[in-house]
């Protein structure tokens, strides 16, 4: 296979994204799996975190909310949110290809290319709510650390958790480091789930709930 076709079958392309050795060139297989992601996705997979995540927002969530979706990629999990009445609603990704589709959905209020393992552009406290979907074995782990400050004390982080790159990645770490300085505290986990039954049986989330303390 050519570095700049994507692998042939979809199970491949999951594990093609997933082996990235960088960040740089997860951008650029995202970048140029973005055209094809929402069939692989939705339609083949039947891809269901997005909509758990949503579920669970609407125990947490006022509909009012400003919510940030923190590696939004094409738009998924945005959609299922604006779909369980959460309109306000804003999207970061770090790949441009994966937000120009997401934009063409139009359920954001606004779109950022920014990495969350950095300091974005987003004010400290400028959110009701962020929420990640499916990100645990691609985002760098210090993205945890972003959306506590973005979110105002009180607010709520929703992440849909591997459990295993949780760990692996670093996650755990920092939420220690974010719960005893008092910035952080876990007040849910979810049953765990199947995410990508068809490609991935063996992929199993849990939808955390997190409240930002201050």
């Amino acid at each position: 296979m050519s570095d700049e076709k994507l692998p042939e079958s979809l199970a491949e392309r999951v594990q093609w994204v997933i082996a990235a050795p960088n960040q740089e060139e997860l951008r650029r297989r995202y970048d140029l799996w973005a055209s094809q992601y929402d069939s692989d996705v939705s339609s083949v997979e039947d891809y269901l975190a997005p909509m758990a995540t949503a579920e669970v927002a609407k125990t947490f969530l006022l509909e009012e909310d400003r919510i940030l979706d923190a590696g939004a990629g094409t738009g998924l999990s945005g959609s299922a949110l604006k779909d369980a009445g959460f309109p306000n609603l804003v999207a970061v990704d770090f790949s441009a290809g994966m937000l120009a589709i997401a934009e063409m959905k139009g359920v954001y209020k606004g779109t950022v290319q920014a990495d969350l393992g950095q300091r974005t552009p987003f004010d400290d406290n400028a959110f009701d709510a962020a929420i990640s979907v499916g990100t645990t074995s691609q985002m760098p782990a210090e993205s945890l650390r972003e959306m506590t400050r973005v979110v105002r004390p009180g607010g709520h982080i929703l992440f849909t958790v591997w459990v295993q790159a949780y760990n692996e990645k670093g996650y755990a770490e920092i939420e220690r480091e974010l719960t005893e300085a008092g910035r952080l505290s876990i007040i849910q986990k979810g049953e765990a789930f199947q995410a990508l039954p068809t490609s991935e049986p063996d992929l199993v989330y849990e939808v955390w709930v997190f409240k930002v303390l201050a």
